[in-house]
């Protein structure tokens, strides 16, 4: 008798909770279930795989801001833009309910520790007024690992003074690992365990810059910063048991995009910033006491993407995991590629889709069960075993080819790939391509993209280039990136739910009341204090 449908639905009767741990930058290679040798600095994460589902077709966008803006509002990079986030950017519409909110809907406390980096225009774009109880992190897309400017709430963090219910053994500028670590680690201990509870930590670790770790007992820096974090998981991990928690709670871990620099994804192709696998797909498991005993040590090969975690989380807290909008975009329409279909009542709807039982029952489903046709960006999609790549993003150079696990690289010339060149910008062309054919791979039979047969399958080619295309129709972003697609006023959000914006005003606030940080505007331009 098959019990895994029975324990899936105890598991469902009660609301977990939920620890979504997101690394950056991390390479495929650079973690003990891909490579042997990473499991000496990566050994509590190790362990959590191998009691746990690794998701071998788990995929992100290939840069960072895009991946975090998916997660938290279940939506596809195409449809808030591919662009990165500034620190005062409208890049998700204030009107898109964020997983935040709907896990406090269901009674959850929630927490968010570590990197923001996905707009915040608006004070209204804040964490603690989407959903979340508490933020600690830093709004920008990069930093010092011990850097004063950071953030708490609803304001700038630059000294002790500053930082409320401080951990006893952490300063303002602590290493980022330690102080989000720490930080999680007195949630949880605090936490009322007869109530749900709802965790995002997401790391800054491995971005650069590659700063020295404290207590690294490590040769490499970048090997030693992956250590670091590993060590506040194991801590989360026991303290959770501690606490009488752990079976009852999920943890998902993941990348939000490949490696770069340091980072490895041996065997895929290419790195963050490209198209392909290795800027795409992201080693990723879950784990934790409600992951059934018989699926531990188990790989799931079913094609997700991060937005799936939105829908899953809700239906995991008893909710529903829409967000539809008032009203419904209009029609496509392929000779006006500009066309605005959300107008100024209208945003997409949720992507993502419930994946749970997927999980739970891998057998009875095929790999495009969650996603017939998955767009990862404006230039890929997947469909089953295949991968159509149009062309590279042209946001910067891409490195095409291969890095092998002892970190050399093998170039791929460009006359042998059609699909090395990057695309053109939306100014000289809204649909994808670069005047060059597009690539076709079988991404089961091989995962290190080394096969082009676009050649042997014209049909393929052309019925998912086609999809890619009316997919782009309905882009929304509000940047320019992808495509001039404005929401109401030119901007995401309503201009009525922005609020007044004056960055003049904003940065002498934030100077005046919460001085000694580094210069220029620390946060939010809109709806500031004293500011309207």
């Amino acid at each position: 008798m098959n019990l895994l449908p029975i324990i899936a639905s105890l598991v469902l009767s009660t609301k977990p909770h939920i620890v979504m741990i997101l690394q950056d930058d991390m390479g495929w290679y650079d973690i003990g279930f891909h490579n042997k040798a990473a499991a000496s600095w990566t050994q509590n994460l190790t362990k959590l795989a191998t009691e746990g589902i690794e998701l071998t077709n788990h995929y992100t966008h290939w840069h960072c801001s895009p991946t975090r803006r998916s997660f938290l509002s279940g939506r596809l990079p195409l449809h808030h833009g591919e662009q990165l986030s500034g620190v005062a950017t409208d890049d998700i519409d204030l009107r898109m309910t964020l997983i935040s909110e709907k896990l406090k809907s269901a009674g959850y406390t929630t927490a968010w520790y570590g990197k923001g980096h996905t707009g915040y225009k608006s004070t209204k774009h804040l964490a603690v007024n989407k959903g979340f109880d508490e933020f600690f992190g830093y709004l920008t897309g990069s930093q010092q690992y011990t850097s004063n400017d950071r953030w708490q709430d609803l304001h700038p963090v630059h000294d002790d003074n500053q930082f409320i219910d401080k951990p006893n053994t952490c300063h303002a500028t602590e290493y980022s690992s330690n102080l989000y670590g720490e930080l999680s680690l007195q949630y949880i201990s605090n936490h009322n365990v007869s109530t749900p509870m709802f965790l995002y930590l997401p790391f800054q670790a491995v971005h650069e810059p590659y700063n020295p770790v404290p207590g690294n007992p490590l040769n490499s820096t970048y090997e030693g910063m992956l250590w670091d974090a590993d060590v506040y998981v194991g801590r989360i991990v026991q303290t959770l048991k501690d606490k009488n928690m752990w079976d009852n709670t999920l943890i998902v871990y993941t990348s939000d995009n490949g490696g770069v620099v340091s980072g490895n994804n041996y065997p895929l192709r290419g790195e963050k910033h490209s198209n392909w696998e290795g800027g795409l797909r992201t080693a990723t498991f879950i784990s934790g006491g409600i992951v059934p005993t018989s699926l531990h040590g188990t790989r799931n090969d079913i094609n997700f993407h991060i937005v799936d975690w939105y829908p899953t989380f809700c239906s995991l807290a008893g909710i529903d995991g829409s967000d539809s909008p008032p009203v419904e975009p209009l029609p496509t329409d392929p000779s006006k590629p500009f066309k605005n279909i959300y107008g100024n009542d209208s945003f997409p709807g949720i992507d993502g889709v419930d994946i749970w039982d997927m999980l739970m029952n891998r057998s009875t489903y095929p790999i495009d069960a969650a996603h017939d046709k998955l767009v990862l960006s404006k230039e890929v999609v997947v469909a089953g075993v295949y991968k159509l790549v149009v062309s590279q993003p042209y946001f910067k150079t891409q490195n095409n080819g291969w890095k092998q696990a002892n970190g050399t690289w093998v170039e791929s010339d460009d006359a042998d790939w059609p699909c090395n060149y990057q695309d053109l910008p939306p100014s000289e062309g809204f649909f994808p391509g670069s005047g060059h054919a597009p690539c076709l791979f079988d991404l089961r039979a091989d995962m290190g993209e080394h096969q082009n047969i676009a050649a042997q399958n014209p049909a393929i080619v052309q019925e998912l280039w086609s999809f890619l295309n009316a997919s782009v129709l309905t882009v929304r972003d509000c940047s320019g990136w992808t495509g001039p697609i404005p929401g109401p006023g030119g901007h995401c959000s309503p201009p009525a739910l922005v609020g007044p914006c004056n960055a003049t005003c904003a940065a002498e606030y934030y100077n005046t009341h919460y001085p000694n940080g580094p210069s220029g505007n620390p946060g939010p331009i809109c709806s500031v204090p004293t500011c309207f």
